[in-house]
């Protein structure tokens, strides 16, 4: 069905019916002038010699006294009267003469047919108003002669036909392909087109196929720039979509999810594990669509906190969609939470110590306690509780520190055993005083990576100051220093070690486990996101093995370079 449905087809089509049609107008109007030209001309012929005979008969005025025997013996002549025949005749002529007696009018020109597969002329004169015996003239001619012309000349115009029609084909092939292969070009290159690969045609002519070429090149370099500009833009959008935290959500007029960002397809995905969630949403973008105004609501499931707004899309007051923003705020309000702990912690925190120091202080100045011994114990439990909200308030102060200055390392070459053997020095007193011992092995006299000294020797003196807190008399603490890939520091202790659910959350801010909230072993639940915040800044890791009961592995991880 493709070559009926091609150009080149319907133009040829075109073109020959147009030829064969004016060849069968021509053959037929040739055809009949020249039957008509012939039969005319037969006509005329046989009425001359129709008359010459009229003249003969009408001056003897008598049939019987013809004696022109030339007349007698015409070819092609009938002489009849009432009674008979007055030439001789043949079967031919007997069977003219015959139809000619039958006839109800006087005709004077008829054209009998099938006799004897023949076709004649027949011109016929009554002399019955000029003599008494009523005598017909018949002259006759054979149009077989006319009928075989006329054929012949039909033949002739149809091979003439023929030929032209060939030469005509020949023509219109050779001028249609000029004109359709450029369309044909422009066909291949439009489906190139749609399947994304431009290319130029080149302009073989001047004429209205030319500047069509033209434009289609044109039009072929606008669609390659403007795609090219959609799909930057669209790409371009989809990295923006995808870099944000929050989700983004499409819903089309009729309620399908028609466009989803990373986050969002995860975050829905998550909803939809909830059966009472995932209907909920649905029956919001329908109320959103309803009432053309956009709500914000959260919803909690299990550990996890998202908070949705609905956005209608409306254009010309023309309601297309709902756009959903999800926020996973479920840090936000663990924060929150944690804030709030960390706030009620801290004034507790730092009541019970300020109330001591009140106290003691009061029972130094009114000479309550007068004891040399006595007034040295208050002295001592003022100073470890001045200790105590020293250490709270510090770290309150390098939290601060540290987010204002966004985590701002300055790095230097140094040497970490000699801070190891800082920080030993450092508590020895403390490892002294809770009968523990502290061990420090390692392979290497030195270590020597860039690091910041001041905010690295924050991260153990937090980590052996926790170790210590949280070992009994006989415990013993450990840290191992190796390079291979990488620096890799173990802090290890045999002490209380942590709980399981609670060793996922323990590097979070203002997270405090419960089991440390006895006296003398209280914390802010900040030195530990400290630590991590500080080692991450390095490029490093820090990760947690512990069993409760057990004691504790803090491994830290530096890169070479």
């Amino acid at each position: 069905m493709k070559f009926f449905n091609s150009v080149v087809t319907k133009l040829w089509f075109t073109i020959i019916l147009m030829v064969t049609a004016v060849l069968i107008i021509l053959t037929i109007i040739l055809s009949f002038y020249f039957r008509n030209y012939v039969l005319n001309s037969t006509e005329s012929i046989l009425e001359e010699d129709l008359h010459r005979v009229e003249e003969l008969i009408l001056r003897e005025h008598d049939v019987d006294g013809l004696d022109s025997v030339q007349l007698l013996h015409e070819d092609n002549l009938i002489l009849y009267t009432d009674n008979r025949t007055i030439t001789p005749t043949n079967q031919i002529e007997q069977e003219i003469q015959n139809y000619v007696r039958q006839l109800d009018t006087r005709e004077t020109t008829v054209i009998i047919d099938d006799i004897f597969d023949h076709s004649y002329m027949v011109k016929i004169s009554y002399l019955d108003t000029f003599l008494d015996d009523s005598p017909v003239i018949i002259k006759y001619r054979d149009l077989e002669v006319i009928n075989e012309s006329i054929i012949g000349i039909t033949l002739i115009t149809i091979i003439s036909g023929g030929i032209i029609f060939i030469l005509t084909t020949f023509f219109a092939f050779f001028l249609i392909s000029r004109i359709t292969r450029p369309l044909i070009n422009l066909k291949r290159s439009s489906f190139k087109t749609a399947q994304g690969t431009y290319n130029k045609l080149e302009v073989l002519s001047r004429d209205e196929i030319g500047e069509l070429t033209l434009a289609f090149n044109k039009m072929n370099d606008d669609i390659e720039k403007n795609i090219a500009m959609v799909v930057h833009e669209r790409n371009l959008r989809e990295q923006i979509f995808n870099s944000m935290d929050e989700g983004v959500l499409y819903f089309n007029d009729s309620f399908e999810l028609l466009y989803s960002n990373q986050k969002g397809a995860e975050m829905y995905e998550n909803l939809k594990s909830y059966p009472e969630e995932a209907p909920l949403v649905q029956d919001n973008v329908r109320e959103v669509m309803t009432e053309k105004s956009g709500h914000i609501e959260r919803i909690e499931l299990d550990s996890d906190h998202y908070q949705l707004s609905y956005t209608p899309v409306e254009i010309t007051d023309s309601s297309y969609g709902v756009i959903i923003l999800i926020r996973n705020i479920t840090q936000e309000v663990n924060t929150e939470k944690m804030r709030s702990e960390f706030i009620a912690n801290v004034s507790h925190e730092l009541k019970t110590p300020m109330v001591m120091l009140s106290g003691y202080s009061e029972a130094l100045l009114d000479d309550v306690v007068s004891d040399p011994e006595e007034v040295k114990e208050m002295v001592g439990i003022i100073k470890d509780e001045s200790d105590r909200m020293n250490k709270m308030v510090n770290e309150l102060i390098g939290l601060a520190r540290m987010e204002a200055e966004s985590g701002m390392i300055h790095k230097s070459s140094n040497d970490f055993m000699a801070l190891l053997s800082k920080l030993a020095f450092k508590f020895k007193h403390d490892i002294k005083e809770n009968d523990i011992s502290l061990n420090i092995n390692t392979p290497h006299d030195s270590v020597i990576f860039n690091f910041d000294y001041d905010k690295m020797e924050n991260v153990v003196n937090n980590l052996l100051d926790n170790a210590i807190r949280y070992t009994s008399p006989g415990d013993s603490i450990t840290i191992d220093v190796s390079i291979e890939d990488d620096i890799t520091i173990l802090i290890s202790d045999t002490g209380t070690g942590i709980k399981k659910e609670h060793q996922n959350r323990i590097f979070e801010r203002f997270y405090k486990v419960d089991e440390s909230r006895t006296r003398g072993k209280h914390g802010t639940g900040l030195g530990l996101y400290i630590v991590k915040s500080i080692i991450e800044s390095h490029g490093g890791s820090i990760k947690l093995e512990s069993e409760f009961g057990v004691g504790s592995t803090f491994i830290i991880k530096f890169p070479k370079q």
